[in-house]
Parts: structure tokens; C-alpha cells; sequence
């Protein structure tokens, strides 16, 4: 009887799924509009909207595909993203796997600018999935975990001040790393071997006095932030195995809460988890991969401490959710999505963060326009270092389409 019951009732799955307030799963993908807006030197940052015949739009982040030093790189996403656009065009937005499925490839053949353009698409698509539903995308994604996330201000691109000798102002990140913890963050990033000559291009004299500026820059740094905040620090991969254990080891006094990428993790796995394995702080990385391929060597040696998939250029909301799967899987490696992007990217980083187990902290870009809460309705918020999970359908957020206008390239 039980058993006659339920395949009765199982029938009437299908019907009773899609009897759900506001949904509309006969919607369809007409139209994709793209938004530059104008931020800094660093690069600006491009916004996706997907349209659809019953009125909802779906939001995506595309920003900082390219190095702002490509010629044209503005009009290469363009091209990429209109090329990806023909996969959903008049699909309905429910089918983000089988975009996956058509995408995933070709994008990762072509390279960063089409993986960061068809990571924004498939945010759009899960931004009007949960529009259409009425859902935030965490209810689709498992649900959520947790209320608030943890964030960490990344002061490096506010930084620009410079000495006679064109390195960044010791006072300067001081300065920045000061107002970020007035604005409410208990944990700070910086980038000070950004400063740093080329190795090959270098003496052992260039090289150390390149270091002893960094090192004396985050010292410095620490003294204004004091002992309770979390200092977090990007090398950029400027260092090799050696130079990085060294100066890891002259930096164990200052407490990081990370020590990132001295090499590049995906180029030098091997040589990141000897560097991971030879130091006291937690390493982290992993800001440029694309898919859990790219990942699985890194996770399955546990070469990094923390890993940073950046829903941009990884894949999208699903594929970090996967990588984030494998790395749980693996021993419960952390996950800090990188993030140092605009609020589209933020808000997709968000839903993603919120329902996965092994989430650290996520990472802002601080400083960098004084407009940016307003790009978005309603404005992003940040409450005592952390940022709250919005509940509203999709990612939580419309564009203000104003404030887009007023600052479009």
C-alpha cells in the first residue's frame, strides 16, 4: 500500500514542483546587455544582463578578464560574451547545466577573457532562475548556513601614493588599512610586493632591498591595525621556493592570517606546497584557475591551506560550489573566494559562500569608488566586518541603472 501510494503521488511531482508562487518556467532568454563602468587605473568593471520575454533580468559580473595593458580588451569580452550569448538565446534560464555543458570547453580553449565571460553568464542565468522561482540562489544551492560572512577589506588597489623611488607609501597603506577598520573591517589585505623589480631582472642587492621595503611596509602596517585584526598578504607570485620560505619565516612575528601566492600555484604546485610545508602562516592561492581540473592537483596534495576560486574566472556560482565540494572532500580545506571585483561579483560570491560548509572569508575590493554600495538596489551593505546574506530572489539585487549611466565608459 505504501509503496502503490507513493508512486501515485510521485506522479504528481512534476506539476506540484512547478506550483510555486511567482514562478514562470516558460520564460525564455531574448536579449544580453553589457555595462562599463568607469573605476580606476586597475581596470574597470563590466556588468552582464541577460533579458528575458517575460521582463525579469539576470545580473553577471564579467570584470577584469583581461590586463588593463590589452589592447582592446574591452571589445575582446564583447566579442566573447556576444558569442556565448547565441548558447542561451531563447533557452529558458532554468537550464544552466546544459549551458555548462555547451560552454564549459569551449571557454576554457579560448582563455580568460571567454571563461570570465561565460563565468557572467552563467551568473545571470542563476540570478534569473531564482527571480523566476522567487528564491535566492542559496535555497538553490541547498540553502544557507549561515546568516553573515566574514570579509576582508583589500586595500591594495586605494594605494597609490609614491615615494622619488615609485614604491607605494609605507603611510599611505597605514593610512588605508586605518580608514577600512573605521568603516567597520577586522581584517585587512595588502599587496606590498607589488613594488618589487622582476627577479630575472635583479641582483641579490635589488632583491633584498625589494623584500626589507615589504617586509618593513606589513610590520608597519600591523603596528596600525594592532595585535586582534586579521592581516592577510598577496605576493603576486613575485617570489621563488627559496625567497618565499625565507621571508615567510622573517614575517612569523607579524601573525598573518595568510600568506598568498609567493609563486604561481597552478605553474609551481609542486614548489607551493614545499613553500606550504616549510612555514608556520597558512597559505592560500589560487585566484586564476579555471574548473576543478585546475584544482584537483592543488587539492589532492594539499599544496595550499586555503584556496581562492573567484566565481569570475573559475566557472561560475556552480563550478566554485564544486571546487569547494572537492575541497571539503580532501580534508575540509578552506575556501576564501577571491574577490577583488565590483558588488555583481560580490553578490554572486555571497549566495555561494553561504552555503558551503567550508567557507573562510570573502574578500573586497576597498577604497577603490566612493559610489559603489549605490550601484546596486538595494545598496550592499557591510555591518561589523561581516556582509549580510540577502534574501531577496536571485542574488539579491537589481542594478541602479542611474548610477550605471552616470559612469558608463
Amino acid at each position: 500500500m505504501f509503496r502503490r501510494n507513493f508512486l501515485k503521488n510521485a506522479a504528481l511531482l512534476p506539476a506540484f514542483a512547478l506550483d510555486i508562487p511567482h514562478a514562470d518556467t516558460k520564460i525564455r532568454i531574448t536579449d544580453i546587455r553589457v555595462h562599463e563602468v568607469k573605476v580606476n587605473q586597475r581596470g574597470n568593471w563590466h556588468f552582464v544582463e541577460l533579458l528575458t520575454d517575460k521582463g525579469l533580468t539576470g545580473l553577471g559580473e564579467a570584470s577584469h578578464g583581461f590586463s588593463v595593458a590589452v589592447k582592446d580588451g574591452g571589445s575582446q569580452l564583447r566579442t566573447e560574451l556576444n558569442d556565448l550569448f547565441q548558447l542561451v538565446k531563447g533557452e529558458s534560464p532554468f537550464a544552466v547545466e546544459q549551458y555548462r555543458q555547451r560552454g564549459f570547453q569551449k571557454a576554457f580553449e579560448r582563455g580568460k577573457i571567454a571563461i570570465t565571460a561565460f563565468s557572467a553568464i552563467e551568473h545571470a542565468l542563476w540570478d534569473l532562475k531564482g527571480k523566476a522561482l522567487g528564491v535566492p540562489v542559496y535555497e538553490l544551492l541547498g540553502g544557507k548556513l549561515r546568516n553573515e560572512l566574514k570579509v576582508y577589506a583589500n586595500i591594495n588597489r586605494a594605494t597609490n601614493e609614491r615615494d622619488a623611488n615609485g614604491r607605494r607609501l609605507i603611510s599611505a597603506f597605514q593610512a588605508n588599512a586605518e580608514n577600512a577598520l573605521k568603516s567597520g573591517f577586522k581584517a585587512v589585505k595588502l599587496a606590498p610586493f607589488d613594488d618589487m623589480k622582476p627577479l630575472k631582472n635583479s641582483n641579490e642587492t635589488q632583491i633584498a632591498s625589494d623584500i626589507d621595503y615589504a617586509v618593513s611596509c606589513i610590520e608597519a602596517v600591523r603596528k596600525t591595525v594592532g595585535p586582534d585584526t586579521d592581516l592577510l598578504i598577496d605576493v603576486h607570485s613575485h617570489l621563488n621556493q627559496e625567497l618565499a620560505i625565507s621571508t615567510a619565516k622573517r614575517l612569523e612575528k607579524a601573525g598573518l592570517y595568510w600568506f598568498e601566492e609567493p609563486v604561481d600555484p597552478q605553474q609551481f604546485p609542486a614548489e607551493t606546497r614545499a613553500i606550504t610545508e616549510a612555514t608556520r602562516q597558512p597559505s592560500a592561492g589560487g585566484e586564476s584557475i579555471f574548473g576543478r581540473q585546475g584544482f584537483a592537483e592543488l587539492i589532492a596534495t594539499r599544496a595550499l591551506d586555503v584556496i581562492m576560486p573567484d566565481v569570475k574566472h573559475c566557472g561560475g556560482i556552480q563550478e566554485l560550489r564544486f571546487i569547494a565540494a572537492l575541497a571539503e572532500t580532501a580534508g575540509n580545506i578552506a575556501i576564501a573566494p577571491h574577490n577583488p571585483s565590483g558588488p555583481v561579483s560580490t553578490a554572486a560570491s555571497v549566495q555561494v559562500c553561504a552555503s558551503i560548509p567550508n567557507f573562510s572569508i570573502l574578500e573586497y575590493a576597498y577604497g577603490e569608488v566612493p559610489w559603489r554600495a549605490e550601484l546596486l538596489s538595494p545598496i550592499e551593505r557591510f555591518e561589523n566586518g561581516h556582509i549580510r546574506v540577502p534574501d531577496a530572489p536571485g542574488l539579491g539585487h537589481k542594478l541602479n541603472a542611474a548610477l550605471v549611466k552616470k559612469y558608463a565608459v
